[in-house]
């Protein structure tokens, strides 16, 4: 990690960097000969950072030589970044003042000094931590040698290298007999609680997911709540009651004990799933189910299962416990190969690669999460020499105290030297949180760990897609999806992340920061603050703040997000915080901020997501390094200001209103200033609306050139045109776009195909047409992954068959259409296509014959209310790939129903597909 550290700090060095600062400064004070002496020294210590990695494991010396070189690396990257932003404002400044920009005022004389000063003390720092590598630590690499690949140079070689596309839970191995078990056991009416208990990384969840997904459709209501270890119970009962429409419940109106009783009245009488997924703590004393208000009993008809490491944490439940075990040595091998060796079938393998992948698989102790981190860490690698690196490494680690999270720290240590601080800095997620990749990727930009420019968003995309591709994040919910782009980490791959933050002394994040005084007394330097979801209050902020508990002038982020007990920030908790570039306060109590907010110069990223607040902070205003600003769900938020626009770097706004009639006024006319921005979320679906007389106008997108996502209301031909002329061609970084016509939406018919201009897009990754003719040159968008036709009613689809990279294919509403174009089923169409629905085309009365090779990679089909459809669909079992086939209410429904003929031919060929339909569940 502190490659990446040294590299970011030398590359801005040696960058656009020295030519911003202050001309006079740099000619006083020798600001560029400092810093060109900085990124040689810098530069030869990067040469040889790779090494000490491993030396570090076993050598403390070396461990605090890291350390040491990390806070030079930080704190050259702070000298830097300030000198850059005053640079900027000084130049600013003078241009409207005075002709002459070398001027200083006195205020800027003594900025200048002071950062004069520290970088002679970083110099002094790097000379003495050259000695000790030279001389005492015995760091033999060649001082003078400094021909290593740049950041720069890495991420081109991700940006130009295909990442594989590997979904998470693409490729379940071991599971099916195990799901069965499961439901089994939930059809028994004398188990009211059921307890899945195994060890970690053992696949608990996963199994549970698949159960929850097969069974919830049996209940009146199905809830799945996540429990970590320090769990708030209030929070908890929030989050059931949401699910169950208990708002007094949900807003917190009510006590603890008055909740459980109002959840347990409400679910008595209904038939409910409730799964509680990975309870830590024993009952007894602490009943977590009574505590939640949820009815258990024979005579109750919720059915509650809980997913437990430790089988004691069931010994007061009465649960019928199932024991999860280690795949079979069968199931692991399979599942390794489908990792190790993705595009190889099982009698195919490298055959010098065999024998060495089977004793690597063997040391992974069986356990599904060790086995495909471990295999995907190796997948593409065919050198033999790396499997046997890999095996001795394994081999080291199998006798030691916890060898699961030791493999998984051998995961780590194999990453490439660009993903390890990316990685670690997921430890500012709670457990079980849920992940939005847009505000993952803003964090790591606003630390460096993706560097700025325009395509940080395509950067740090693609880093999210290696983690995922080596099971170290999985996706949530439909993984084809463009619209859902959520992560979330495995507790055990949270705990490892965490640990080695900890090591790095670059985070802080235990509950006793707060309960234990001496504790935090340690935490000076540290140089990140996480406080999410700890239950904390007013008075335990000011401790923090009172008592200097940190060194606020270290500190680059600082969390207390969804901590609803806050409602006021004192300003001595931020005085002093001059590197400051995050700060999240969403989800707590507080109705403003301290004006010195103003004045953390280097504020990149500020989160007053669900707060009080009523209007925008008037600080805000003179933050000029923002990229990413969140002021959504504030229900007392009326109106934005003007200046506004004045937020020059702002690349991410999300404005979106608590409830519908939030805003009566309009946009202000400074939106139309952001030249930067690229994403601006506005409403529910996280889209704008342009509408001609609507919130906003299409004057405001006039600079917004780099807008990513966009959704165009348009309702009639003159509003089509002018969009067409006014910025469809304009919007070339497009990659989410939807256009709606509301004319068409009220049943008066689509309007006209759109102009090719939109092919102007050539990044365009998610397209939704409603009520709009389907032009044939859409088949231009060649990256195109998600295509979504609603209401287009046409007699005949293009060709969308020859789209090379389209996942996600999705037709809804059209009374025309009375077949699909054969070649929707040729052999080699769809070569991506992995999810495909058709729904509500109410005259299609035929699907294309399937033929062999036809959509090789499709998972899912959704076909429904198509009443129309009567003859058989031909050739179906032929999609090999095919996990999950449902028809619901359509002429050829019964066609598949359990124990027919489609049925059981498609069972033939593919034994694990899962088949619903309108009168039946999962088979």
């Amino acid at each position: 990690m502190e490659y990446v550290l040294v590299s970011v700090v030398v590359e801005k060095l040696g960058g656009m960097m020295i030519d911003q600062i202050n001309k006079k400064a740099s000619i006083l004070l020798n600001f560029r000969k400092d810093f060109e002496w900085l990124r040689k020294k810098l530069a030869n210590i990067r040469s040889y950072l790779r090494e000490t990695d491993v030396q570090a494991e076993h050598d403390k010396a070396v461990k605090d030589w890291l350390l040491e070189v990390a806070e030079i690396a930080f704190e050259a990257e702070d000298i830097l970044d300030l000198c850059a932003v005053q640079s900027q404002g000084t130049t600013n400044n003078d241009i409207s003042k005075s002709s002459c920009v070398c001027d200083f005022s006195y205020s800027q004389f003594v900025f200048w000094f002071k950062m004069a000063r520290r970088i002679k003390d970083v110099k002094d720092r790097v000379r003495y931590i050259m000695k000790d590598s030279g001389k005492e630590l015995k760091l033999v690499r060649d001082l003078t040698h400094t021909d290593q690949p740049s950041t720069c140079t890495l991420l081109k070689n991700v940006m130009s290298r295909g990442i594989p596309q590997m979904e998470i839970d693409s490729r379940p191995v071991g599971i099916y007999h195990k799901v069965r078990y499961v439901l089994h056991l939930m059809d028994d009416p004398a188990a009211p609680v059921i307890a899945v208990v195994g060890m970690g990384g053992v696949g608990k969840t996963f199994l549970m997911k698949n159960v929850f997904d097969r069974a919830k459709d049996k209940f009146e209501k199905s809830i799945w709540l996540d429990i970590s270890q320090t769990y708030c119970l209030e929070k908890l009962q929030a989050d059931l009651a949401s699910e169950i429409n208990l708002n007094e419940v949900v807003y917190g109106r009510v006590s603890k004990v008055q909740a459980a009783k109002l959840i347990h009245d409400h679910l008595s009488s209904k038939r409910c799933l409730i799964v509680l997924d990975d309870v830590w703590r024993a009952t007894g004393e602490d009943d977590l189910i009574s505590a939640l208000g949820i009815p258990r009993g024979i005579d109750s008809q919720c059915k509650i299962v809980v997913t437990a490491r430790n089988r004691n944490v069931c010994g007061n439940m009465e649960a019928r416990v199932y024991d999860v075990q280690p795949l079979s040595e069968e199931e692991s091998w399979n599942l390794f190969c489908a990792y190790a060796f993705p595009d190889c079938q099982q009698n195919q393998l490298p055959h010098h690669l065999e024998g060495i992948a089977r004793q690597i698989e063997g040391e992974c102790g069986r356990l599904p999460l060790a086995v495909k981190t471990v295999a995907a860490s190796l997948a593409g690698e065919r050198s033999s020499r790396e499997w046997e690196s890999k095996l001795g490494q394994l081999k080291a680690v199998s006798h030691t105290e916890d060898p699961v999270m030791r493999i998984l720290k051998l995961s780590y240590d194999s990453l490439p030297a660009y993903l390890k601080p990316c990685f670690v800095y997921l430890s500012f997620f709670p457990e079980d949180e849920e992940i939005e990749f847009q505000y993952l990727i803003n964090l790591w930009v606003a630390e460096g760990c993706v560097p700025e420019g325009e395509d940080q968003l395509d950067i740090g995309w693609k880093y999210i897609r290696h983690l995922q591709s080596l099971c170290l994040v999985e996706r949530v919910g439909d993984p084809y999806d463009q619209e859902n782009k959520m992560f979330k980490l495995h507790d055990l791959l949270l705990d490892l992340a965490t640990s080695i933050s900890k090591q790095g002394q670059c985070v802080f994040s235990t509950e006793e920061a707060v309960k234990n005084g001496p504790i935090l007394q340690m935490s000076r330097k540290y140089r990140r603050i996480l406080m999410a979801k700890k239950s904390m209050a007013d008075g335990d902020v000011n401790v923090m703040a009172n008592g200097r508990a940190y060194s606020a002038s270290r500190l680059r982020t600082l969390s207390f997000s969804e901590n609803r007990g806050i409602q006021n920030i004192p300003a001595s908790l931020l005085g002093g915080a001059r590197v400051l570039r995050v700060l999240d306060l969403s989800g707590t109590g507080i109705s403003s901020l301290p004006d010195c907010v103003g004045d953390l110069k280097l504020l990149r990223v500020l989160n007053l997501k669900m707060t009080k607040i009523s209007e925008v902070p008037e600080c805000v205003r003179k933050n000029r390094s923002l990229h990413f600003l969140n002021i959504s769900w504030c229900r007392n938020l009326e109106q934005f200001p003007e200046w506004i626009g004045e937020l020059s770097c702002l690349r991410h706004l999300d404005i979106r209103p608590s409830h519908e009639k939030q805003f009566d006024g309009s946009m202000p006319t400074g939106i139309s200033k952001l030249v930067s921005l690229q994403v601006l979320k506005i409403d529910d679906d996280n889209k704008l609306s342009v509408q001609q007389n609507g919130f906003l106008m299409l004057e405001h997108f006039v600079n917004l050139v780099n807008l990513r996502e966009v959704r165009l209301d348009i309702k009639n031909w003159v509003e089509l045109k002018s969009i067409e002329d006014g910025i469809l061609a304009t919007l070339v970084k497009m990659r989410n776009l939807t256009i709606y016509n509301t004319r068409g939406a009220h049943g008066r018919g689509n309007l006209p195909p759109l102009s090719e201009k939109m092919l102007a897009m050539k990044d365009l990754e998610y397209l939704y047409l409603a009520s709009f003719a389907v032009p044939n040159w859409i088949l231009g968008f060649s990256n195109l992954t998600q295509l979504e036709l609603w209401e287009c009613h046409c007699a005949k689809y293009p060709a969308l068959e020859m789209m090379p990279n389209l996942t996600k294919l999705q037709l809804y509403f059209n009374n025309i259409c009375k077949a699909l174009p054969t070649g929707f089923g040729k052999s080699r169409g769809f070569p991506s296509l992995r999810s495909f629905t058709i729904s509500l085309l109410y005259v299609l009365e035929e699907l294309p014959e399937f033929e062999d090779g036809a959509m090789p990679l499709l998972e899912i089909l959704k076909v429904d209310e198509c009443r129309n459809l009567t003859k058989g669909p031909r050739g179906l079992e032929r999609l090999q790939s095919l996990k999950e086939c449902c028809f619901d209410n359509t002429g050829v429904t019964h066609m598949l129903e359990k124990g027919g003929g489609l049925w059981n031919k498609m069972k033939r060929r593919n034994p694990n597909v899962r088949i619903r339909t309108s009168s039946s569940n999962a088979k």
